[in-house]
């Protein structure tokens, strides 16, 4: 009964110890957020509150870089940061619960190791005990009866062994299905569960890091915002379980385009993004008009209906990144040329600069 107790404690005594601390870096957030005269926002929050943990060096060193320039930090530069090293659109209590667990069976482990150290030091005296017997008593029947003991003693110890290898196999196997639980949920957090695709938080946080790697090395960096014409007569017509199925199309012809680095994404609703490292604005608008064209060439037919569905047709607009652009701007600019793309016709693909013959069929 007591080792049962003591296996309890030690994780109880944990927890308390680190709801101490998780109130205090909670404070010092706070503290530090009045101090600077920044909005307490709960971003605000979360980027102090993950500094103050040093859980992100990254963010302490862009951080202290905005701090160090004098002035307090813009909202937008903030929401950047956050958009960056924090934000991303997680299952919180999946992923607390999984940590938690995780906790849990390595505070198993622990006691399990300590208990085997306790073992082995019992072991160790019942040893020295019969060495000290055997000095005392050198006589036949007294290296018998230490014999006996020893037996008993070493089949106990390797009883014991057997047991903790078996304990610390469990515990190994659970935290390895709970990390894979934890990497599970990281990952369905970000992905679109209808294409399979990046979802619109999970793509924002890759343009941003994408956008700082390319201000840093100096290669091109290109977007482009594809959108289902018509999407809205799709759904009225034959439903929105066909919808489904063409965004699906869609999202596969276009993930069947994406190399290496780059990213394909459901941005929302009927839209779709590629972001596109390493290639200039032409060979992108190419790429757009190669998932076009594949489009093009597919027919929706839909069960029980007699007609002919048409054609799944796309829309796109590319851009370029710039000196001096931020994700912002090079978003708003893939949003014209999309647009500009509408409105000569759909079914085709605009870069950013929308002269003549930057509309390409």
């Amino acid at each position: 009964m007591s080792s049962q107790l003591l296996g309890h404690s030690a994780p109880n005594a944990h927890a308390a110890e680190r709801s101490v601390q998780v109130r205090d870096r909670a404070d010092r957030a706070w503290a530090e957020l009045r101090r600077r005269g920044i909005l307490p926002t709960p971003a605000n929050f979360e980027l102090w509150y993950t500094h103050l943990g040093g859980g992100s060096p990254a963010l302490s060193r862009r951080l202290a870089a905005l701090l160090d320039a004098g002035a307090a930090p813009s909202s937008e530069q903030l929401q950047e940061l956050h958009a960056d090293c924090v934000g991303q659109d997680i299952d919180v209590d999946a992923i607390a619960d999984s940590s938690d667990q995780i906790e849990q069976a390595a505070c198993a482990v622990i006691d399990q190791v300590a208990g085997s150290q306790a073992s082995l030091r019992g072991y160790g005296e019942a040893l020295s005990g019969v060495v000290g017997r055997l000095n005392e008593d050198q006589t036949l029947s007294g290296l018998v009866q230490a014999i006996a003991v020893l037996t008993a003693e070493t089949a106990r110890a390797s009883e014991r062994n057997r047991a903790l290898e078996q304990q610390l196999s469990a515990s190994v196997a659970r935290i390895s299905k709970l990390r894979q639980t934890l990497s599970e949920a990281k990952q369905n957090a970000t992905t679109d569960s209808l294409t399979g695709l990046c979802n619109r938080k999970g793509f924002d946080h890759r343009l941003r890091r994408a956008v700082a790697r390319a201000r840093s090395d100096g290669q091109a960096l290109c977007l482009a915002l594809l959108d289902i014409d018509h999407f809205k007569r799709i759904n009225d017509t034959y439903g929105h379980p066909t919808g489904d199925l063409v965004l699906r199309l869609v999202g596969r012809v276009i993930a069947d385009n994406v190399k290496g680095r780059d990213t394909a994404a459901r941005y929302g609703g009927e839209e779709f993004a590629l972001l596109l490292s390493g290639t200039d604005l032409r060979p992108a608008a190419i790429v757009a008009g190669q998932i076009r064209t594949v489009l093009d060439g597919k027919r929706l037919t839909v069960k029980g209906m007699q007609q002919d569905g048409g054609r799944v047709t796309i829309s796109a607009g590319v851009s370029q990144l710039r000196a001096g652009d931020n994700a912002a701007s090079l978003v708003e600019r893939a949003d014209a040329a999309l647009y500009e793309a509408k409105r000569l016709g759909r079914n085709r693909v605009c870069i950013e600069s929308l002269t003549p013959d930057d509309a390409w069929r």
